[in-house]
């Protein structure tokens, strides 16, 4: 994976929604299952997004898409995942 300017500006969005959603997260919270999901996701992935923005690292993919994957357990619902980018293993 190349660190484009485009890697990096999709990653600081990343964890630009990550710290807005952050009142989103958790199995107690009784926000909307569709705003839960974006939280988790974000919360997912916000470490790899600050390693791609700030150091323009790579990062395991298998160990993202099994965080992904916790998330929905977490939430009880299923993201759509179009083209299986998200969960495939």
């Amino acid at each position: 994976m190349t660190n484009t300017e485009h890697a990096r500006l999709m990653a600081a969005a990343v964890y630009e929604i990550r710290l807005l959603l952050s009142d989103h997260l958790g199995t107690a919270c009784n926000s909307d299952p569709c705003v839960r999901l974006a939280a988790h996701l974000a919360y997912a992935l916000h470490n790899d997004a600050l390693a791609v923005f700030e150091r323009d690292e790579e990062f395991d993919l298998n160990d993202a898409r099994k965080r992904i994957r916790a998330a929905e357990q977490i939430v009880g619902e299923r993201y759509a995942d179009n083209g299986g980018h998200l969960t495939r293993e």
